[in-house]
This record gives structure tokens, C-alpha cells and sequence, in this order.
């Protein structure tokens, strides 16, 4: 069965899946807000204490949690472009629109770019989030070379210019334009009085750890995979342990196939889809869906062999 009759399959029985109220959905992004704020005050007083080994290692997870955050609001940001977020559509996009520009990015901008990315993906003539991509070769067939050039890439940096850029368009209007601007002035001015704070617990994971996340899903999403025809074997579910899934690829982020499969799912029912979707054998074995008895990920293994 291919990605084509499965949707036509299972579009009734995941149409109408219930999304967050408007208090609930604001309460997840107060979350994520308190989450950040509070890891940055906790990498303030680790930096009051004597340096040691168990400080530094305190504070690198501290900075690489922010990230991960941050994360979690864009993930915000992506349902909100569907309007899977919020039950109320003028939510999802004032929802959008706030995450976006706490990340300094413009919701109308993402959202355009985002539904070309499922309209043409791999097509990096019209696909408006790979296209700025194709230099880093995920279209090319995975091998043990070609993972270790892209753990390598954003180490480098060479990555940044296309996934850390700030976006100061009035897109979504003057109230958001001015949200971004004043995050921006509140962070200089905050390095005056606590640079370290500010370096560590700020400018690191906003512009450099959640875009190398970013990047790094975008691989594992895509990467060997781009290009083809069948909607089953374009996308990848990474089906990583609990603790894992929850770090680094919140709101069922990890879910992409089905994602892709079915955009209308709102992130809290991915994974109950996927189960659903299990019981179809086309699904199971060409999807990144099942692993073999050691845990292996029997396809991704089979890709880089």
C-alpha cells in the first residue's frame, strides 16, 4: 500500500482529532517559557560557583536544555502553521505568531515556506525550506561518509547562516515587530550586566544550539530519503527512547513520517496514529516504523550499509 492509499484509508478515521483549548495551549507555551527562564537563572548561579569539572558539565547541560526548549516553542510555531495547536484558528495564528517572534522569526514567513515544504518536498526548486539546503547534499544516498560530513557541518558552523538568521520583517504585524526588537535590545542589554549569563544561557542556545538541533532533525527526518516519489519513503520516524524523544524532539516531533502522512494530526495524537498505522504491513516495513529484536532501527541500519 502506498503513502497515497494509506491516506485515503485513515483520513476519516484521524479527521476531527481534538486540539487544545485556548487556556491549555497557553498554558504549554507558559511551559516552555518558565522551563527557559528558569534554566537561565540556574546557569546564572552556576556561574557564581567555584569552576569544576561538575559545574561546567552542569552548565553545558544547562545551555544544550534551553535549546532544546526553544525547540519545543518552533515546534509550537510548526502546529500553529497547520492549525493543529489550538481549537480556535485565530489562536494558532496569535499562538504562532508569539513563539515566532520569541525565536526572532516571522510566523507568516515560516508558515509559507513550511506548507511548500509539504506540497513539494524534495523538489528544491519549489520547496521554500530544503531549497536554502540543497548545498549540504540530503538528497544523497546515506553512507558512513556522508553521516559524518553532516555531524561534522554544524560543528563548523557552516550551517548557521541558513538556520540561525534573525527576521525582523514586520510580516506579523507592528506588535510582533516590536516583541522581536525589544527581545533583541533586552538581550544586549541584559550582557551588559551579566555577560557570561547572557553568552552562556542566551545568545549560545538561540543561535547556535537550537539551530544545530534543527539542522540535525532535518538529517534525520530527510536525509538519504529526499526526493522520493512515495510519501512513505520521503520521511522518517525516529523512534528513539522516552528520555530522548522528550529532550530532543518535543511535541512528538519524532513522529515526522506520520506528520507528513497526515499534517492534519495534531502533535498529541502522532503517536497513537503511528500505533494505528502500525497494523498496516506497508507501513511497518518501509517506514522507520518497527525495530528489530536488539532495538535496531532496521531501516535507517539498512540505509547506511
Amino acid at each position: 500500500m502506498s503513502g497515497q492509499q494509506l491516506r485515503h484509508r485513515y483520513n476519516r478515521e484521524f479527521f476531527g482529532m481534538s486540539k487544545y483549548s485556548r487556556l491549555i495551549a497557553w498554558g504549554m507555551v507558559g511551559l516552555y517559557l518558565v522551563q527557559i527562564l528558569a534554566c537561565i537563572f540556574a546557569g546564572h548561579y552556576l556561574l557564581s560557583l567555584q569552576l569544576s569539572i561538575g559545574t561546567i558539565l552542569l552548565m553545558v547541560m544547562t545551555s544544550l536544555f534551553i535549546g532544546t526548549r526553544l525547540r519545543g516553542l518552533n515546534n509550537i510555531v510548526h502546529e500553529c502553521s497547520h492549525s493543529t495547536f489550538a481549537e480556535n484558528r485565530d489562536d494558532n495564528v496569535a499562538i504562532g505568531r508569539f513563539c515566532a517572534s520569541l525565536l526572532v522569526k516571522c510566523f507568516k514567513q515560516y508558515k509559507e515556506d513550511h506548507l511548500s515544504h509539504h506540497s513539494h518536498l524534495g523538489d528544491y526548486t519549489h520547496d521554500r525550506e530544503m531549497g536554502p539546503i540543497e548545498r549540504f547534499g540530503l538528497h544523497e544516498k546515506l553512507s558512513p561518509k556522508t553521516v559524518l560530513r553532516l555531524i561534522a557541518t554544524p560543528m563548523l558552523g557552516h550551517h548557521l547562516k541558513m538556520y540561525s538568521g534573525i527576521n525582523l520583517s514586520n510580516g506579523d504585524g507592528r506588535f510582533f515587530f516590536g516583541l522581536k526588537t525589544g527581545l533583541l535590545i533586552s538581550i544586549v542589554g541584559f550582557a551588559v550586566f551579566a555577560p557570561y549569563t547572557a553568552l552562556f544561557f542566551a545568545v549560545l542556545p538561540l543561535f547556535y544550539i537550537f539551530p544545530t538541533v534543527n539542522f540535525w532533525t532535518d538529517c534525520l527526518d530527510h536525509a538519504g530519503i529526499m526526493g522520493s516519489e512515495d510519501g512513505l519513503e520521503a520521511s522518517r520516524n525516529i523512534l528513539a527512547p522516552l528520555p530522548l524523544r522528550l529532550l530532543f524532539f518535543p511535541r512528538n516531533d519524532s513522529f515526522h513520517l506520520v506528520h507528513h502522512l497526515f499534517p492534519q494530526v495534531p502533535a498529541r495524537h502522532l503517536k497513537s496514529a503511528h500505533l494505528t498505522l502500525c497494523e498496516e504491513s506497508s507501513y511497518s516495513r518501509n517506514a522507520n516504523a518497527v525495530r528489530d529484536s536488539q532495538g535496531t532501527d532496521t531501516r535507517l541500519a539498512s540505509e547506511l550499509s
